[in-house]
C-alpha cells in the first residue's frame, strides 16, 4: 500500500503526517499527526477528533478515496502459470502526477521468473489506472468484481498479459465525429456543396462505385501479391484504395494547397497529405491501372554501374519496392508519410497468418512500431482522430501565428472531407461478406529487439536472452562489434540445438543496426533463423534485400 500512502500524504497539509490503521469496524483508517483519526467508510469519510482543514484533499475526494484504497489493496498481484511466476507491482509515476483531474496514475511493473531464473521485466509508464468518471460510477462493486475475475484468468494466459492490463477499466477510444468536436465552420455547407459531398446519398453512391471497383480488383491483386511475396494480403487494402480513388475524383484540391493537382492520384494525394500526412506508396499502388503489369528498373540504374553486386544484374526484384535500408524482411510498405521517411506497412509475425499494421521513420531512428489497430479501416480512423486532435490543440494555442492558424483551419476542412468519405466507405464495407483473416496467435515477447516491435514467437522456439539489446531495461547503448560476434556465436549454438528464437531476435537487431563490419554474419544469422522457423518468404525477401541494400532509391518500378 505504499502508493496509497504516497497519495494520502499529498492530500494533507504540509506539516501533517498520516499513519495507516483500521477502525474498530474494520474500515481502512489513518491517524493524523495533528490529532484524530480519519475513517474511510464505503459511502462517507468520517473525521473522528480530526480537523478536516488538515486533510483538504481527503475532503475533496470524499468516498472516492475509499474506492482508490480498495483497488490499490489488490496489488501486488502474483500470477503463476506453467511454473512461471509473474508479479505486477505499482510505483509512483515519473512524468505525470499521481492524482490529477484525469484520475489516478502509476507506473506498473511486471517481473517474471521461473525457479531461480529471472526474466526481463516490462512496465507501463504513467498508466491511467482509474479515471475520475470510473470512480463515480454506480456499479463500482461490479467493476472490482470484474477486475478480480480478469486477474484470476491471467493464470491461464500469462503470455498474453502485459502491465497495461492492470488498469481497472481499459478505456475504449471513441472516435470523435466531425460535427461533435470541430468548431463551427460557417462556410462549410457551401464548401461541401462545391465539392458535391453535401448530399449523403449521392456521396455514398459515388464512393460505392469506387469501392466496388477496388473490391472487385482485390482478388487479382491478392493473387499477384501471394505469387510475388508468398504472404497473405488483407482485404483492407481495397478499402484504402477506394478512399484514394474517391478523393481523386473531387472537383478541386484542398484549401490553399501548395500546388495545383490533376484529378486522380495526384489530387487524392493532395487531400490525404493535407489531412492525414499520408499518400499512396508500395502495395497501395497495386490497385492503379496497369500496376500489376509494371516492369522494374534495371539494377544498373540504381547501383553505380561498376558496383552492381555479382548475380544482381538485370531487372530488380519487385519486393525491393519501398523497402528502406533498415526495414525488416517482415515489413512490407503500403503508405508513405510526409516527413523523415515515414512509411506504414504490414508487419508479418508469420507467413501463415495475416499481418498487423506498423510504421517506421526511415530517416530518423528507423525503428518499427506496431499500431494499436491491426486493420486498415480502424487504423485510418485512429489516424484521423490523431490529426483532428492535433489541429484542435494548435487552434486553441494563443501563441500560434496567423499563418499557422490558417494552415490548421484548412486542415480541419480537409479532415471533414476525409470523414465524410470514411463514413460512406464504412457503410459499403459493412455490407460485404466478412473475410476470415486470422492474426498470428503466438504470444508476444515482453520486450523487443531494438529496431523491431515485440515479437510473436512460436512457444517451442526457445528463449531470447536479456543480452539482446532491447530485451533488458539495462540496455543503454549498442554493444561493440566483438561483443556482438560473441552473441552471434551463442545464437548459432542455440539455432543448432533447435532453438531459433535467439537468432531471430538478434538477427533482426543486427539487420536494423546495419553495421558494415558484421554485414555478412548478421545477414547469414537472420537468414538461417528464418529457414529454421520455416519462414521461407521472409528468407527470400532478406536475400534480395541483402543483395541490393545499397540501392540509391526505394522506388524500383519504371515510371
Amino acid at each position: 500500500m505504499l502508493l496509497f500512502e504516497t497519495l494520502l500524504q499529498s492530500l494533507l497539509v504540509p506539516d501533517c503526517k498520516a499513519t495507516l490503521t483500521r477502525s474498530d469496524d474494520g474500515h481502512p483508517a489513518f491517524q493524523l499527526s495533528t490529532g484524530g483519526t480519519v475513517i474511510l467508510e464505503p459511502s462517507t469519510v468520517m473525521f473522528d477528533d480530526a480537523e478536516p482543514e488538515d486533510a483538504p484533499g481527503v475532503v475533496d475526494l470524499g468516498p472516492a478515496l475509499r474506492r482508490i484504497h480498495d483497488f490499490l489493496a489488490r496489488f501486488p498481484i502474483r500470477v503463476e502459470d506453467s511454473g512461471i511466476v509473474a508479479v505486477f507491482t505499482l510505483h509512483a509515476p515519473t512524468d505525470k502526477p499521481l492524482w490529477s483531474d484525469e484520475g489516478l496514475r502509476a507506473t506498473v511493473r511486471q517481473q517474471s521468473s521461473k525457479g531461480e531464473q529471472t526474466f526481463a521485466g516490462s512496465e507501463a509508464k504513467d498508466l491511467l489506472l482509474i479515471d475520475r468518471a470510473t470512480l463515480a460510477r454506480d456499479d463500482w462493486r461490479a467493476l472490482l468484481d470484474a477486475f478480480d475475475e480478469r486477474t484470476a484468468e491471467w493464470a491461464g494466459a500469462l503470455e498474453c498479459v502485459f502491465p497495461e492490463h492492470a488498469a481497472l477499466v481499459r478505456p475504449v477510444p471513441v472516435a470523435p465525429t466531425v460535427e461533435a468536436t470541430l468548431p463551427p465552420d460557417e462556410g462549410w455547407d457551401d464548401y461541401a456543396a462545391s465539392l458535391g459531398i453535401d448530399d449523403p446519398e449521392a456521396l455514398a453512391a459515388r464512393v460505392a462505385r469506387h469501392a466496388e471497383a477496388a473490391y472487385a480488383r482485390f482478388p487479382s491483386v491478392r493473387d499477384h501479391y501471394e505469387a510475388t511475396y508468398g504472404l497473405k494480403l488483407p482485404r483492407g487494402l481495397a478499402y484504402l484504395s477506394a478512399l484514394f480513388a474517391a478523393l481523386g475524383e473531387l472537383p478541386e484540391d484542398p484549401p490553399e494547397h501548395y500546388i495545383a493537382c490533376q484529378p486522380g492520384r495526384s489530387r487524392s494525394h493532395a487531400w490525404t497529405d493535407s489531412a492525414l500526412g499520408m499518400r499512396l506508396s508500395g502495395l497501395s499502388e497495386w490497385f492503379l491501372p496497369d500496376a500489376l503489369q509494371r516492369k522494374t528498373k534495371d539494377a544498373a540504374r540504381l547501383h553505380d554501374e561498376d558496383q552492381v553486386p555479382p548475380g544482381a544484374e538485370g531487372p530488380l526484384d519487385p519486393r525491393l519496392d519501398m523497402r528502406y535500408r533498415r526495414d525488416a524482411p517482415q515489413f512490407v510498405t503500403f503508405l508513405s508519410g510526409n516527413s523523415d521517411g515515414k512509411h506504414w506497412g504490414f508487419w508479418y509475425d508469420s507467413p501463415d497468418h495475416f499481418p498487423v499494421i506498423a510504421s517506421n521513420y526511415a530517416r530518423d531512428s528507423a525503428e518499427t512500431w506496431l499500431a494499436e489497430e491491426p486493420e486498415i479501416a480502424d487504423f485510418l480512423r485512429a489516424t484521423f482522430d490523431d490529426a483532428l486532435r492535433e489541429s484542435l490543440e494548435h487552434l486553441d494555442d494563443d501563441g500560434e501565428s496567423e499563418e499557422n492558424l490558417r494552415f490548421y483551419r484548412n486542415q480541419l476542412r480537409a479532415l471533414r472531407v476525409i470523414q465524410a468519405h470514411l463514413d460512406a466507405l464504412d457503410t459499403f464495407d459493412a455490407e460485404q461478406p466478412p473475410e476470415d483473416e486470422p492474426l498470428c496467435p503466438w504470444p508476444r515477447t515482453e520486450r523487443n529487439p531494438v529496431g523491431s516491435p515485440r515479437l510473436a514467437l512460436r512457444p517451442d522456439t526457445g528463449p531470447v536472452p536479456d543480452k539482446v539489446p532491447g530485451f533488458s531495461f539495462l540496455h543503454s547503448e549498442d554493444p561493440d562489434t566483438d561483443t556482438l560476434k560473441t552473441y552471434i556465436a551463442e545464437a548459432r549454438r542455440e539455432l543448432a540445438e533447435g532453438r531459433p528464437a535467439y537468432a531471430h531476435a538478434l538477427g533482426l537487431y543486427l539487420h536494423w543496426c546495419d553495421d558494415d563490419a558484421l554485414r555478412d554474419e548478421a545477414g547469414s544469422l537472420l537468414l538461417h533463423a528464418y529457414e529454421a522457423l520455416g519462414f521461407r518468404p521472409f528468407a527470400a525477401i532478406l536475400k534480395v534485400h541483402l543483395l541490393h541494400r545499397d540501392l540509391a532509391s526505394v522506388g524500383v518500378f519504371e515510371d
